[in-house]
C-alpha cells in the first residue's frame, strides 16, 4: 500500500515538473516574440537618420519649380536695368562731348536762331563757341556758307544778312585759301564792294592785302572766282550780276550756367 502511493506521489511531481518546465519555455519564447516586435516598432537611429537624410538630399537635388522661376524672372529683371544703364552711359557720353573754352573770349550775344549747343569741359562762367548751322562750314570762329543759286550783290548780302551774317571777310590768307578750296570751280560774291575810289569790305575795314587777277575786270563788287589760283582770283563785276554767293557767320558763344 506503502509503495503504491510512494508510486503515485513520484508519477505527481513528475508531471508537475514537465508543467513547470513547459511554462518556463513558453514564457521565454513570448520573452523573445515580444523583444522581435519591439525592434520592429523601434527602429534603429541609423535606419531613421539615413531615411531623414536621404529624403532631405533628394529634395535639396532638386529645387521647387516655383523658385526656379522666381530665379529666371530676377535674371530678365537685372539684365534689363544693366542694359538700360549702358545705354544712359553712351547716351550722356556722346552728349557730353566738349570743345575747349578760349582762353580770352570775347562775349557777343547769342542767338538762339544758331546752333543750341554749347559744350564743354571748362569752369563755369566761360565763354564757349556752340556749333556752326546745318549746311555750314567751320573755320577757326567762322561759319561759311556756299550758296547754291545765284542772286545780284544786295540780295545775296540781304539773304546772308537774314541769317544772322554777310557776305564773306576775307581778312586772312587762311580764309582766302579755305574758301578757293571749298568753292569747287564756281565764282562767288564776297562782301568786298567799291566805295568812292576805295576798295572796302562789308565791316567797313579797307582791304589790305588783295588777290586781284592780273586782268583786272570792270565793275563795283568783288567776286571770288574758286576755279583760279589762289593768290590771284578775285575778279570786278557789275554789282546787279547775278552769281552764287558766301556767307560768313561769327561763331556765336554762350556762357555755361554754375
Amino acid at each position: 500500500m506503502e509503495m503504491q502511493d510512494a508510486a503515485v506521489k513520484e508519477e505527481q511531481r513528475e508531471e508537475d515538473q514537465g508543467a513547470y518546465e513547459s511554462l518556463l519555455t513558453a514564457q521565454s519564447k513570448e520573452g523573445s516574440d515580444r523583444a522581435h516586435y519591439s525592434e520592429l516598432q523601434k527602429p534603429s537611429e541609423d535606419v531613421y537618420a539615413e531615411a531623414c537624410f536621404g529624403a532631405t538630399n533628394k529634395t535639396q537635388d532638386k529645387p521647387p519649380q516655383g523658385a526656379m522661376q522666381c530665379y529666371r524672372v530676377g535674371c530678365l529683371i537685372l539684365t534689363l536695368v544693366c542694359l538700360g544703364l549702358l545705354v544712359t552711359v553712351i547716351v550722356l557720353v556722346i552728349k557730353c562731348g566738349s570743345t575747349d573754352c578760349p582762353e580770352n573770349p570775347v562775349p557777343q550775344p547769342y542767338d538762339m536762331n544758331q546752333s543750341k549747343t554749347c559744350r564743354s569741359k571748362g569752369a563755369p562762367g566761360c565763354y564757349c563757341y556752340s556749333e556752326c548751322p546745318t549746311g555750314w562750314l567751320r573755320l577757326d570762329k567762322s561759319c561759311f556758307y556756299l550758296s547754291t543759286f545765284r542772286l545780284s550783290w544786295e540780295k545775296s548780302q540781304k539773304n546772308c544778312s537774314e541769317e544772322g551774317g554777310s557776305l564773306a571777310v576775307i581778312s586772312s590768307h587762311k580764309i582766302q585759301n579755305f574758301l578757293t578750296q571749298k568753292g569747287k570751280d564756281i565764282k562767288y560774291w564776297i562782301g568786298l564792294r567799291l566805295i568812292g575810289t576805295t576798295w572796302t569790305w562789308l565791316n567797313n575795314t579797307v582791304v589790305g592785302q588783295s588777290y586781284w587777277r592780273d586782268n583786272v575786270t570792270q565793275g563795283d563788287c568783288g567776286i571770288l572766282s574758286s576755279g583760279d589760283q589762289t593768290e590771284n582770283n578775285w575778279m570786278k563785276y557789275s554789282c546787279r550780276a547775278y552769281t552764287y554767293y558766301i556767307c560768313q557767320l561769327p561763331l556765336q558763344t554762350a556762357i555755361l550756367e554754375v
